[in-house]
């Protein structure tokens, strides 16, 4: 009789819960629709549009001064060479890093996607003296500086036309996909900025579309 009395009692409540109107309510969830996929996802691509050249701008300034890095320390050991050489330039770039860089990564710039390994001259010699490249310009070797009296022949040189502001060692790779070590001067066609470091070590820049045959200090930024 006690268990019939429960089993009753169970039925009761099992009545009296269903009869609830918030019981055993299944829980339905809606799913995006396609519209609010496609909304969603145009907003997404609107973002992306906005930040990724911010973070490409962002990544060239970093690689610039990485270079302006390099050129610094290489300025600091063409003037090392210059107290060793009375005055003297080496005939070609990469001489300066046997005794006066600490690292020969100076010498190529982040910009460089070749990292130096082309084969150069000792204007733009890239690996043609050291095996692990160089990326940057040597303007006492380059024979439209020479024409416009940057310098004297080698293997003297001079101290420069513009003396301390005459450039000395350039990099083109913030403008510059490509380089051709015998080119004879930018097109107006090219865009972006040259650093330069000059004769005197400080590194300045220059706008790369400028026709170089003009050049002068008043062209620096």
């Amino acid at each position: 009789m006690k268990d019939e009395n429960l089993a009753s009692e169970s039925r009761d409540a099992t009545r009296s819960a269903c009869s609830h109107p918030c019981a055993f309510i299944p829980h339905l969830s809606k799913g995006f629709t396609l519209v609010e996929l496609l909304v969603v996802i145009a907003i997404l691509s609107l973002l992306a549009a906005l930040l990724f050249p911010a973070f490409a701008k962002s990544r060239a300034q970093a690689r610039r001064t990485a270079c302006t890095s390099n050129l610094k320390q290489i300025g600091i050991a063409f003037h090392l060479y210059r107290q060793d050489s009375d005055g003297g330039l080496p005939t070609h770039l990469s001489i300066i890093n046997q005794s006066y860089l600490r690292d020969a990564r100076a010498l190529l710039c982040p910009s460089d996607r070749k990292r130096g390994q082309v084969a150069g001259n000792d204007y733009y010699e890239g690996n043609t003296y050291l095996p692990s490249g160089v990326s940057y310009e040597y303007f006492p070797q380059w024979q439209v500086a020479l024409d416009n009296n940057w310098y004297e022949s080698a293997p003297d040189f001079g101290n420069g036309r513009w003396d301390d502001l005459t450039p000395l060692v350039g990099c083109p790779w913030h403008w510059a996909t490509n380089f051709n070590a015998s080119s004879t001067g930018h097109t107006t066609t090219s865009g972006g900025w040259e650093l330069i470091l000059t004769y005197g070590g400080s590194v300045r820049k220059t706008r790369s579309e400028e026709p170089l045959a003009e050049f002068s200090p008043g062209k620096y930024h």
